[in-house]
């Protein structure tokens, strides 16, 4: 092959998955082999140990935190593991993966006891787990979380794509916003490589009880990369509607 298939999901948000899109997702990666398959953070919303949930009890059901933990891998992780096999798996901490460590931050004793990272043996398992903040490479595309791009949650400014170009001075991948966009950035003083910032639809649920609500630009969908051996790539970002989408003339989802 002249380049390598690569795909990139951002913000499933366990148990908020959208279900019809995600199951379109596993019907695309049982029927192309890809050479990668990246998590872009996000992965669980954790919402039972969210420190904006403290006090909030119907968020804190007995259990839940265990409980969707070990429904993320039978539901998500261990089928994407089953048609992946011999692709690279990388996996980012997303802000919500990072309620881990603001709970421990207050319950001290619980190091080594709340960490799904350990708890899942996602190392072990052959995934390269991306710090909070960090970056992963698919050729000359960086890929990040993108809870750098906004202040607090996910409010970032309108045009989050452009402050990925800007901040990291590349072209970028990012999720994080849920709201699909791009944007390209030309320096005059170089005429051939130019740089694109992507944000990312989500694979979560895009209208949430805590939304009330209230209208978003959320879509669901992932994206697909296709990468040529100098580090060239092309970005097809893939939006899914009513559980299915079409790609290189197939329709996938069941």
């Amino acid at each position: 092959m002249d380049a390598s298939l690569n795909v990139v999901l951002h913000d499933i948000h366990y148990p908020k998955i959208n279900r019809p899109a995600f199951n379109a997702v596993m019907d695309f990666l049982g029927k192309n082999k890809v050479d990668s398959i990246t998590l872009g953070g996000d992965q669980l919303d954790f919402e039972e140990i969210a420190h904006h949930n403290k006090g909030k009890g119907l968020y804190k059901l007995p259990g839940s935190y265990t409980k969707n933990i070990r429904g993320f891998d039978e539901e998500v992780l261990t089928p994407i593991e089953s048609v992946t096999k011999s692709a690279k798996k990388t996996y980012h901490i997303g802000n919500h993966e990072r309620f881990e460590f603001d709970f421990i931050e207050e319950h001290p004793e619980l190091v080594g006891t709340v960490d799904h990272v350990e708890t899942l043996g996602l190392k072990e398992r052959g995934w390269n787990v991306i710090p909070l903040g960090h970056c992963s490479k698919l050729g000359k595309l960086t890929v990040i979380h993108g809870e750098t791009l906004s202040g607090i949650g996910n409010q970032a400014g309108m045009y989050p794509s452009r402050k990925a170009v800007e901040l990291y001075g590349t072209s970028v991948l990012a999720g994080h916003t849920h709201a699909p966009q791009s944007f390209t950035r030309i320096a005059p003083v170089e005429k051939i490589q130019k740089h694109m910032g992507w944000i990312a639809p989500c694979l979560c649920t895009v209208n949430p009880t805590y939304l009330r609500n209230r209208p978003t630009a959320w879509l669901s969908g992932f994206t697909i990369v296709e990468v040529r051996s100098n580090g060239d790539f092309n970005l097809y970002p893939i939006i899914i509607n009513n559980g299915k989408f079409t790609f290189a003339g197939e329709t996938y989802g069941k």
